[in-house]
């Protein structure tokens, strides 16, 4: 090989490595795209069908590691729930709560250690019981581990609660 060929071989797998380098999601990446799809899946609307909440909470339930600990001083929870616990209780929420939008706000994501992360976020719920439409927003804080390169939900904690 002549050295021409051997730049533009070198210089191809650079560019090569750059654009994956570039283009796989970094792990804050994943993590959103998690805490996005967990509001997608625990949002609700009357006209949602029951398998879908079913679908739906099941999903939700597979971005928790099993078990995930659950801390609301407010309702006097904080133990440990298992991925089945999490989905029915989610399928319970979401029918008592339906037509309500959930949302993380002034999420911030802390790397304290490796395949660990800490969260810091505030859930909005914006929804619609009977005629009365309501906001609520919880301070939450979310530990996250990665296993086998997915990043699970291990730990949620309510810290504060604002009505508005």
């Amino acid at each position: 090989m002549t050295n021409k060929t051997l730049l533009i071989l070198l210089a191809a797998l650079l560019v090569a490595g750059g654009t994956i380098f570039f283009l796989l999601p970094s792990d804050e990446k994943k993590i959103r795209r998690n805490l996005a799809s967990l509001s997608d899946y625990c949002s609700s609307t009357r006209e949602e069908t029951a398998i879908a909440a079913l679908k739906k909470g099941a999903l939700a339930a597979k971005l928790c590691s099993n078990p995930c600990r659950v801390q609301i001083e407010s309702f006097h929870i904080a133990r440990e729930f298992n991925k089945k616990e999490i989905s029915d209780h989610i399928l319970m929420m979401k029918k008592m709560l339906a037509n309500t939008h959930f949302t993380f706000h002034d999420t911030v994501i802390d790397f304290p250690a490796d395949k660990r992360a800490e969260i810091m976020t505030t859930l909005r719920l914006k929804g619609k019981i009977e005629d009365t439409r309501f906001t609520d927003a919880y301070e939450i804080n979310i530990s996250v581990e990665k296993t086998d390169g997915d990043w699970f939900f291990s730990s949620f904690t309510v810290v504060e609660f604002l009505e508005q």
